[in-house]
Order: structure tokens, then C-alpha cells, then sequence
């Protein structure tokens, strides 16, 4: 079903379609083409054209009412086109990805289009109702729609073209924002046929181009001109870079101590500094207003607070370490039971079994947390960095006690996220929103990067168990494997999801993993904790694929086979036996050298609908190790931009290198040991490998490219590791000593 909306205002006649419209040829013009213009001319001057698809369960709900008609493109009389984007470009390239799409359809020039994000409405929700970016789901969610749409107007243009030139419809080309007479070689823009688009029907049958015919999508394209210039040269609006006329700062001082509330302040000394505005008690903690977000900052020294620190004050990672060691060894939520495992492990020639441990790990965003709002009475308007629209509008809706109509929402750019922007409670916008409600001035509320990395939220500590029985032919007969961990959707809208007390993101990858093993036991254990847990890049796949791989790693050694043929005579899936001999190939793996101090490791996964395999070459280096070079093959159904999907592999390979090497997030105290980048290390520039990708398609359904990057190299570089050393390394981040 297509859903369509068009509008279009009043307006004369413009010179632009003088220009072209009253031609030479204007004199030989019939009677239906003068009176089609007449018709057509007191349209307007800009098309603004929305189109939708709905669910067969979003049908139901949806209805025009709803609808905000300025959904996805814009073109007005003098051809100035517009995208309009509803996901959040937070450096993962989707503002060109999705243009890419609707430019491929409507057959427009690449870079004279223009980009403006949505605003928050139901067209430009995905299921469940949400507007969020996250999953690696944009392209998966968003291109067929993008592409009907533009397909859809591209018809519309030829339409009324013919009509104007009285050919048929297969007479007229489209080419760069224009539609050309093929017969005549005549061509006007595409903005001169705005009021005649706004009187036509929509059609709803529209075929969109195969691959194969493409200009655009399933070429590499680098950043759009557009975002690449307003980047480079700081023209680009980030959410902390936002300034009003008047605009104030605020910082906030939260409780360092989980669960901790605040029994008494005085903030007279902070009063007294030159440029406070005013000092604000908001739910998560003691807000200063100032002229300056460093006056605010120094001003939270000055306020005396008394905490009660609550039942979490004695909270730490080592206590957790051990509370999660006694659950491992007793049984668990079942997240999958199939076959026999104990008679199969009581039938095996060879078992092998390990324990993996992986910490909390923040996120840790260049760009701080941020958020403005300008509360004027009946009205507000709020420019946020979150992942969803829809939580932080929600949001806003509640604590300033507006209706959504008197709300205006601003997306700015984003700098990363990596899932801690779109945690459901949105934490640091509704910081902003208590502290300017009411206040006669916009302020922006900025957290420190040592509010995030001490304040939550975190990828969960894991402590996880797997053992697999071989008969004597090296076959694997059964798995057994153990979670804990916290879970991270209870208490958010996708608590539901939840059933028999297992989540996704605690057996993702595997209880469903593609080796062909006939007996399988996966159990849970979802400890209840203060520390707050949300999704990382990647969400359950950087524990579970460690864990899968890691102990089939172990058993290849365990049977004396090599590596990847021993997973390509255990898999159960065509798709991961594919990239595993692209990836063979392409690494030189059964020709490579063996050599003191060099390893090569491999790991597969399948995430996000995408499947990844990467083999990793290690040095290691007195106490140390590097990773040398990543080759990576990835099949991601259909690469629409080639050179992004590459780009994304290299971006996930060097976030999962500072997982193993570095970060983890240690609680003392009830308290964040860690504060910033100095000892919550992320990748650097030394760290970076040589990266090599290639791209497969094995005829799959189209994936996400964002995230599955990251699993296999958690896992490949310990399994080069051991290659290296001989030593098999279960605990991140990695220590040789």
C-alpha cells in the first residue's frame, strides 16, 4: 500500500517558468497545452511531496490527520531540490547512503541537492512506532522506501511532461533534474512542472530500476559534496554547537555514587561567582546557570552537598566478579535446549571448555552529551543529539507541559554515538529540559565527557561459559553454554520483548549460531544491578561471538585441524562458508608464513543481517601485541554505497581493537573508576591496522553495515594471539602479563 500526501501554495506564475515554459514554440501551442499551464501555474511555487508505506499493522493506526506533509522532498520553480532525512547522520554516511537511493529514482544532479533532517512526525517512523537511528537498521528499513519515492515523482515529472509536450509518456527522459522531449531535444528543469505535480494523482505501482541499471547506488561514493564542505570547513552544526541571541550554559552536578540522592546543599558560594545566573535543583542532581558553560562548571565546585549515598555505596566490580562466578555454576534461564547434550559430551572423544569474562565499557562520543532548549511559555524549541526523536519529543511533551504542536524539534548533526544517545530514559535531554523549563532564555545543558564516562550508561559486564564435545572425526556433537550478565532492556519500551527471562542481547549470535551441531543447552543468568546498562555498538554480539568463536577456535586445535577448515567442515550455513573462503583467499591464509611473534586469528559472525568474517595478523611485542593487518569480507545482501560499507568495516575493526586492548569500565565504591580519555582509552591512530575489505553478496536480503564490523574482530585477534604465543587470552581488555 502507498500512502501519499502532496501540497502545494498559491502562487503567480514564476520567471522561471517564463523562462522556459514561453518558449519560441509558445505561439504553436494548442488550447489543452495554454489551459494545462493556466491550470497548472496557479499551483504554487514549491512542491512539498510526502509519501509512506505502512506496515500492515502501522495501517491500521495511521490516517492523514497524522501526517506531516513535508516529508522527503521538496523541489520548488527555481529546481532547488531537497532530501529530507528522518535517521540521524551521527558520522555513519546515512545522509548520503539514503539520498543516494531517492537521487538514483528521480534522476537528479548528485551535487547541486540539498539535505535538511525531518522533524518528528509518523511518516518517518520505523516499526515500533519510533523514530530512532540504531541497529544498524537505516538502510535495511529505509532504501526501498526512498527508492519508490523517488521513482514515484520521476513518473510524476515524465507525466506531466508528456502532457506538456503532447508525446506519450515514453518519449520523455529524465536526466541531472530534468526532463527531456526525446524527440525534440527540448528539456526543462524539473521545478517548472512543481504546480503541475500538485494537481496529479499519485501512482501507486511504480517500478523502481535493477541493480544493474543503477547510476548511484551500488557505486562507491564518497560523502556527499554538501556534508563533506560543511564538515571540513566547521560550517556544520553539531548539537554543542548551537548559539542563540542571550543563550546561557548550564552544568549539572550529578551523584557519583549509583543510586545516591542528594539530603541537603547550599549553594550561596556558587551565587556569589561572577557570571552565575542561578543555581537549579533538577531530578538527577544541582544544575548552575551561566554566562559561559565554564563559569557553570567551576560553580558546581563551589556548592557544599551532603549525599545519602544509598545501598549501592559499597558496589564493586570485584564483588560483581564473584557473585557472577557462583550463578555461572549453578542453572540458568534456558535460552535454547535441543538434542542430548549429556549423553552427547558422555559420547565425545575430546571436550573442550573455557570461561570468558568482558567488562563494562562505555561509549564514549567525541562529541559530549548535549542538548538546548529554548522554553518560551506556550512554546519551545529543543535542538537535541539524541538517537531518538521520538524519546526525547516524549520527553519534552512530559516535563515542560506542552502539547507536541507547540514543540519544535531540531536535529543537528551528531558526533557518534555508538548507542549511548539512544538510551529510552535519555538522560542528559531531559537534564536540559528540567533546567530550562520555564526560564526566560535558551540554554544549552552540556555534560562533560567525565559526566558520561562516570554517569553511565554501559555495555553490561559479562561472565560467560561454553564447552563443546568433538567425536573422533573432529565433528562437533554438542554445545553447552552459560550468560551472565545484566539485561539491558528491562525497564525500556522493549521490556516485553523479553520472554522466559532471556533478552536478545545476552544469547544473540549464540543460542542461533550456523554451526551444524545436533545437541545444544544455552542458559541465562540476568543479574539485577545499580550500575545503568544499555546497548554498545554491536549490542550482545561483542560477548556472545567472542565466546562462540573463542571455543571453536579452541577445538580446531583441540582436533589438529586447521582453523578455518575446521569451521567450514562444521557450518551449517552457505553464507558463512562463503566469506570464509573469500576471506581464505584473500588473507593468503593456507599459504601464509609462520613466523616467531606473528599470529593469525580468524572469526565469523552473522549480525544485524549481515555476515562478516576477518582474519587478523598480531605482532606481539615484549609485553604487548599489535594488530598488523585486518583482512575483512563482508556480505551485506547489497552494498548500495560500497566505499561507506568499507568504511564502516574499518571503523568497527579499530573500535573492537581498543575493546581488546584497553577499555573497561571498573566500579569502586559504588562508584566509576574511570573519567576520561586518559584512562578510558579508545583506539588511536598507532593502533590502526592495515585494513583490507571485500565485499560479498550471496544473494542474501539487504543488511545493516554499521555494527558488523565489530564481533569478529573481538574474537579473531585473541584466537592470532594464541597463534602467536600459544596462549589462549579469555578476559578483556587483553593483558599479555
Amino acid at each position: 500500500m502507498l500512502w501519499t500526501v502532496i501540497s502545494a501554495d498559491a502562487a503567480p506564475i514564476t520567471a522561471l517558468r517564463q523562462q522556459y515554459w514561453l518558449s519560441p514554440r509558445e505561439n504553436e501551442m494548442s488550447i489543452s497545452r495554454r489551459q494545462f499551464i493556466k491550470n497548472t501555474a496557479i499551483a504554487g511555487s514549491m512542491l512539498v511531496i510526502g509519501f509512506y508505506i505502512p506496515t500492515k499493522a502501522r495501517a491500521i493506526q495511521t490516517d492523514e490527520a497524522t501526517i506531516q506533509p513535508n516529508a522527503f522532498i521538496e523541489i520548488d520553480n527555481n529546481n532547488n531540490i531537497t532530501f529530507i532525512i528522518g535517521q540521524v547522520e551521527m558520522g555513519q554516511g546515512i545522509y548520503t547512503t539514503l539520498a543516494m537511493c531517492i537521487a538514483e529514482e528521480l534522476d537528479v544532479k548528485w551535487n547541486d541537492i540539498q539535505f535538511k533532517p525531518a522533524s518528528v512526525a509518523p511518516v518517518y517512523e520505523s516499526d515500533p512506532n519510533l523514530m530512532i537511528t540504531g541497529g544498524s537498521a537505516s538502510v535495511q528499513s529505509k532504501q526501498m522506501q526512498m527508492r519508490q519515492i523517488g521513482a514515484t515523482v520521476r513518473i510524476m515529472l515524465q507525466d506531466a511532461a508528456a502532457k506538456y509536450w503532447e508525446v506519450p509518456i515514453s518519449v520523455i527522459e529524465t536526466k541531472e533534474s530534468h526532463v527531456i522531449n526525446a524527440r525534440t531535444g527540448e528539456k526543462l528543469p524539473y521545478g517548472a512542472f512543481v504546480g503541475a505535480l500538485s494537481q496529479m494523482n499519485i501512482p501507486t505501482d511504480v517500478m523502481i530500476k535493477p541493480y544493474d541499471k543503477c547510476k548511484l547506488i551500488g557505486k562507491p561514493m564518497k560523502r556527499h559534496p554538501k556534508e563533506a564542505w560543511s564538515k571540513v570547513s566547521g560550517n556544520a552544526v553539531f548539537a554543542i554547537d548551537v548559539r542563540l541571541p542571550n543563550m546561557k550554559y548550564a552544568a549539572v552536578l550529578h551523584a557519583t555514587v549509583f543510586g545516591a540522592k542528594i539530603k541537603r546543599f547550599n549553594a550561596d558560594k556558587a551565587l556569589t561567582r561572577s557570571g552565575v545566573v542561578k543555581v537549579k535543583l533538577i531530578p538527577s542532581g544541582i544544575a548552575v546557570i551561566a554566562d559561559k558553560w565554564w563559569i557553570a562548571q567551576e560553580a558546581l565546585k563551589d556548592i557544599e552537598i551532603e549525599w545519602d549515598n544509598g545501598l549501592f555505596a559499597k558496589t564493586n566490580t570485584m564483588d560483581m566478579h564473584k557473585e557472577y562466578a557462583a550463578m555461572l555454576i549453578t542453572p540458568g534461564a534456558s535460552a535454547r535446549k535441543d538434542g542430548n547434550t549429556i549423553e552427547a559430551f558422555k559420547q565425545a572423544d575430546k571436550i573442550v571448555e573455557a570461561h570468558f569474562d568482558f567488562p563494562f565499557l562505555a561509549h564514549a562520543p567525541m562529541e559530549p552529551l548535549g542538548v538546548t532548549v529554548h522554553h518560551e511559555k506556550e512554546h519551545a524549541t529543543i535542538w537535541s543529539s539524541s538517537q531518538s526523536q521520538t524519546w526525547a519529543l516524549q520527553a519534552a511533551i512530559d516535563i515542560l507541559e506542552l502539547d507536541k504542536e507547540k514543540i519544535t524539534y531540531e536535529t543537528p548533526y551528531i558526533g557518534s554515538a555508538f548507542g549511548r544517545r539512544g538510551v529510552a530514559s535519555v538522560d542528559f535531554i531531559k537534564d536540559g529540559l528540567y533546567v530550562a523549563k520555564n526560564e526566560p532564555f535558551p540554554i544549552m545543558t552540556l555534560w562533560s565527557r567525565e559526566d558520561d564516562i562516570k554517569g553511565g550508561y554501559y555495555r553490561p559486564m559479562y561472565k560467560n561459559s561454553a564447552r563443546l564435545a568433538l567425536d573422533k572425526n573432529g565433528k562437533i556433537t554438542a554445545f553447552e553454554a552459560k550468560v551472565v550478565g545484566q539485561q539491558i532492556l528491562k525497564g525500556t519500551p522493549f521490556e516485553e520483548s523479553i520472554e522466559n527471562g532471556v533478552e536478545d542481547a545476552q544469547v544473540e549470535g549464540l543460542a542461533y549460531h550456523p554451526y551444524a551441531i545436533a545437541s545444544n543447552d544455552i542458559q541465562v543468568h540476568s543479574p539485577v544491578s545499580p550500575i545503568p546498562v544499555v546497548w554498545w555498538r554491536s549490542v550482545g554480539h561483542t560477548h556472545t561471538i567472542p565466546t562462540l568463536e573463542g571455543i571453536i577456535d579452541e577445538a580446531a586445535y583441540a582436533a589438529k585441524k586447521d582453523p578455518i577448515t575446521f569451521r567450514l567442515e562444521n557450518l551449517d550455513s552457505k553464507r558463512h562458508i562463503a566469506i570464509l573462503q573469500d576471506v581464505a583467499e584473500k588473507s593468503g591464509w593456507y599459504s601464509r608464513k609462520k613466523e616467531k611473534g606473528i599470529g593469525y586469528g580468524i572469526a565469523v559472525a552473522e549480525s544485524f543481517g549481515s555476515a562478516c568474517a576477518q582474519v587478523a595478523m598480531v605482532r606481539i611485542t615484549n609485553d604487548s601485541f599489535v594488530v598488523e593487518k585486518v583482512w575483512c569480507s563482508i556480505d551485506c545482501g547489497f552494498a548500495f554505497n560500497p566505499l561507506n560499507v568499507e568504511n564502516q568495516m574499518i571503523s568497527a575493526i579499530n573500535f573492537g581493537i581498543a575493546a581488546l586492548k584497553y577499555s573497561e569500565i571498573t566500579i569502586q565504591n559504588g562508584m566509576t573508576v574511570q573519567s576520561n580519555y586518559d584512562d578510558y582509552i579508545v583506539s588511536r591512530i598507532s593502533d590502526a591496522p592495515e585494513i583490507e575489505v571485500s565485499i560479498v553478496n550471496t544473494g542474501y536480503p539487504v543488511g545493516g553495515i554499521g555494527e558488523p564490523g565489530v564481533p569478529p574482530i573481538l574474537a579473531a585477534v585473541p584466537n592470532a594471539l594464541f597463534d602467536a604465543s600459544g596462549k589462549r587470552y579469555h578476559t578483556m581488555p587483553i593483558s599479555l602479563s
